[in-house]
């Protein structure tokens, strides 16, 4: 599959994605979302699916043979301190409050304060269930998410309680059960949730061993120094500048959620063959298994569904074939999620086409953004693996890049430069294939492990390295 990525990058610019570039409402909400949280356009874009999937799972199930998904996009953003995360969250919250979706923040608490607890009615003094915020339908964030990866301030159980409220909405596995002396606390939860810290020590082991990573789009990324004088300079020139154009008003894009909400009951009420006031005579349970009953007729695949996403499936693979196979056998347990993602994107892009047939080509526009997501997470994890290593660690990944070099044909050149250099691709390529890191990891091992090893120099276009004088004895490799 071919990617336009920055050297070293695993994703790219916002508007280099299909679906940016044919619909015009996702490319004019990430022209408004940029302008509040600058230099974050791929969590701009999650951000979109996560609040139609707000506005959509009400009305819309997935089938998937006897189970189902719903639209609800869940994501935990992992990225630096004042880097725009707070910031985001601020335009996502304005768009929920203005298409009346409800909203709540979680900043510390205990699990009565998610599942619900007993309290007593000082009016009749009787016992009453107050529920918590994972009941009922409303995008919640936890604005320092590092509270889920922290065992002395989270519980395991809290943490089995998000993953159950992830789960699909109207299945078994998505009620909630809390259990006390008073009673037991059931409830369903309909929430959709927005996770956002700084990359505390230890995350990666957390990631590796915790399901609710599973059922999350996990979104990393480190801002270089270089990054944030940008966006500072930027930002300098802010004060009393005016306003830049975008393509969309806000008040279309808040339009265009509130419409889809219309078109989506008018389909249920065309697919159930009820008309709206029997639908709002329902009670929640009566509405889920009317939608579950219809969900084959509200959205149908094409022809061309299928083989897309067969071909998705063949370049999520792809990704991990050359890795390290311990870890390779971890990172393959996300790839259901990418999976089922896919498809609720696929959907998501449906909506977004006016269309209530799921085409082939709305599959490759998900798996456009998705593969990229998943190759951004191997390339996180490939790299922290090997952070904390001591010195006998360094010492073995510098003889690895001798190596790798010794391996490669030599070129010598009729100037001052000498014999000695070989191509870097063709270096990093060979290390590559021996210590089973794949193509977008090679260029940060490079940095990391032995760029103080070699001196480098450039022939046209092409760059060649050859050992510094220190690394050419035989105590390396």
């Amino acid at each position: 599959m071919s990617k336009s990525c920055v050297v070293g990058e695993t994703m790219r610019h916002y508007d280099a994605y299909t679906a940016v570039k044919k619909y015009p409402t996702l490319k004019g909400y990430l022209e408004h979302f940029r302008k509040v949280s600058i230099n974050n356009d791929i969590p701009g874009m999650l951000s979109f699916f996560f609040v139609q999937g707000m506005v959509a799972s009400p009305f819309v199930r997935i089938p998937m043979e006897n189970n189902h998904l719903d639209p609800r996009v869940h994501v935990f953003w992992i990225q630096a301190s004042r880097t725009g995360k707070s910031a985001a969250w601020e335009f996502v919250g304005d768009i929920l409050r203005d298409i009346e979706v409800s909203a709540e923040m979680y900043t510390t608490g205990s699990d009565a304060g998610l599942i619900g607890g007993w309290e007593k009615n000082e009016e009749d003094n009787a016992w009453e269930v107050q529920e918590g915020l994972l009941a009922g339908h409303k995008a919640l964030n936890f604005d320092e998410g590092s509270i889920l990866l922290s065992p002395g301030k989270f519980s395991q159980e809290t943490v089995l309680y998000l993953q159950s409220a992830c789960n699909p909405i109207g299945s078994n596995a998505n009620q909630l059960v809390k259990h006390n002396k008073m009673g037991p606390i059931k409830l369903e939860s309909l929430v959709s949730l927005w996770a956002t810290t700084y990359p505390p020590k230890g995350v990666k082991d957390y990631v590796l061993t915790r399901g609710i990573f599973q059922r999350v789009l996990l979104y990393w990324k480190h801002w270089t120094l270089p990054m944030r004088k940008a966006i500072s300079e930027e930002r300098s020139c802010l004060a009393w500048s005016p306003l830049g154009e975008t393509s969309v008003s806000y008040d279309e894009l808040t339009s265009y959620f509130i419409n889809l909400r219309k078109r989506l009951v008018g389909r249920v009420l065309q697919v159930s063959g009820l008309n709206e006031v029997e639908w709002e005579d329902l009670n929640r349970s009566e509405k889920e298994d009317i939608l579950q009953q219809h969900m084959r007729s509200m959205f149908t695949k094409s022809e061309t569904f299928d083989m897309s996403m067969l071909n998705a499936v063949d370049n999520y693979y792809e990704l991990i074939e050359s890795i390290d196979y311990e870890l390779g056998d971890v990172v393959a347990s996300f790839i259901p999620a990418i999976i089922n993602y896919t498809i609720i994107f696929a959907c998501h892009i449906a909506m977004l086409d006016e269309s209530w047939e799921v085409s082939g080509d709305h599959v490759e526009m998900a798996e456009d953004i998705l593969y990229d997501l998943y190759n951004n997470l191997i390339t996180w994890l490939e790299e922290e693996v090997e952070v904390g290593s001591k010195a006998a660690e360094k010492r073995k990944k510098e003889g690895e890049w001798v190596q790798a070099y010794r391996d490669c044909e030599p070129i010598d050149f009729d100037d001052v430069r000498g014999e000695g250099w070989v191509r870097k691709t063709q270096m990093k390529d060979t290390y590559g294939k021996r210590a089973h890191v794949g193509k977008n990891s090679q260029e940060s091992h490079f940095q990391k492990w032995c760029a103080h090893m070699f001196e480098q120099t450039k022939d046209g276009a092409t760059i060649f390295v050859r050992l510094q004088p220190e690394y050419r004895g035989e105590d390396y490799g």
